[in-house]
């Protein structure tokens, strides 16, 4: 992995860990390329690519930014097949998982082979009218309806492979990959899928029959989602990209053939990660404990 790719969080002036994260390739011996907001970010903005371009052009793309940032690079460097290694400068970080501090350490080594590869299939979906494909995007993590600024009620039915399954009333519905289970998924009352299932979780948000609950499928099945009634409701995609749809709209949602690939470092436990993400450390006794000694 001599050419890396550096990709940066857009919405912040993260221009001081960024340049850090530049020196630590080149000390590493890399060629370091810079996407067009890298670029920018230190005094050069003629020196950047645009992401696709650069994922094509680079043998890994290192990501500076939370979750979020990783998830827009993903979507938009998923033709080039360049696996990524995510840099959290952001809150959670359950896809970002080498720290700012371990940046001196662990990146060299993880570039040397050091490392694990996780390959995680993205979701397509295409939302057809009156029959015509009207837009087309992938997610790593979810898709779905979502009610608009209107609010309210979103109407909806669900078929899969072509067999009604439910017709559901909620704010909205996702469609989540095992990596988004621990996202909205999660929020919205789904089950945690381990990364490694080749399944999807469909979940209902905030529906207005108690009795609906989600429900996990292999992702080999084709599932498609009506509009039958709403205000006002968007399809979305990590929800990061958005359509405007109409009652009668169809949102059909299968896995990709393109994947997202990961490297982690050699220490990397997903259990650990649920614990300190989940706060799963929590422990009633020794706060228990704690309690009687102060008290």
């Amino acid at each position: 992995m001599k050419t890396v790719g550096v990709f940066v969080k857009p919405t912040e002036n993260l221009s001081e860990p960024l340049e850090h994260l530049v020196s630590v390739l080149r000390r590493a011996g890399c060629k370091v390329l810079l996407e067009e907001r890298a670029a920018q970010a230190l005094g050069n903005p003629d020196g950047g690519f645009p992401r696709p371009e650069l994922g094509r052009r680079s043998d890994v793309a290192v990501v500076l930014g939370g979750d979020g940032t990783l998830l827009g690079v993903a979507r938009q460097i998923a033709d080039s097949h360049c696996p990524l290694i995510g840099v959290n400068a952001g809150r959670l970080g359950f896809i970002t998982d080498v720290v700012l501090d371990d940046m001196d350490r662990v990146l060299p080594a993880m570039l040397a082979g050091e490392c694990s590869a996780d390959q995680r299939h993205l979701l397509e979906g295409v939302v057809f009218r009156n029959g015509q494909e009207i837009f087309r995007n992938v997610a790593v993590n979810d898709i779905g309806f979502s009610h608009g600024r209107a609010g309210g009620m979103v109407d909806f039915i669900i078929y899969v492979d072509g067999k009604q399954m439910s017709a559901q009333s909620a704010d909205g519905v996702v469609c989540s990959t095992a990596t988004g289970s621990t996202a909205y998924a999660l929020a919205a009352g789904g089950p945690i899928l381990h990364p490694s299932m080749d399944a999807v979780v469909l979940v209902p948000v905030a529906p207005h029959t108690l009795s609906n609950r989600p429900i996990v499928l292999p992702s080999s099945k084709r599932i498609e989602i009506e509009l039958v009634n709403a205000r006002d409701a968007t399809a979305y995609f990590d929800m990061q990209e958005f359509c405007d749809v109409e009652p009668g709209d169809m949102l059909r949602i299968q896995r990709s053939e393109r994947v997202m690939e990961i490297l982690h470092p050699l220490s990397y436990d997903y259990y650990d990660l649920l614990r300190r993400k989940l706060k799963w450390n929590y422990s009633p006794t020794s706060v228990k404990h704690h309690e009687q000694i102060s008290g």
